[in-house]
């Protein structure tokens, strides 16, 4: 169970949208995480390439 960000009722973990106040639901910080990552790998690739 998770706490909605627009009411604060407890909801479903898998829930998109409150079914309480039909507030959308952050489905996570993991696309964060991906950009990120994405960033990181490319910046440690044209250095190595950079390097060769």
């Amino acid at each position: 169970m998770k706490v909605c960000r627009g009411c604060e009722v407890m909801i479903p973990d898998h829930a998109h949208r409150c079914p309480h106040c039909r507030a959308r639901q952050r489905r996570g910080e993991w696309q964060l995480q991906a950009v990120l990552l994405g960033a990181a790998l490319t910046a440690a690739l044209a250095v190595f390439a950079e390097t060769c």
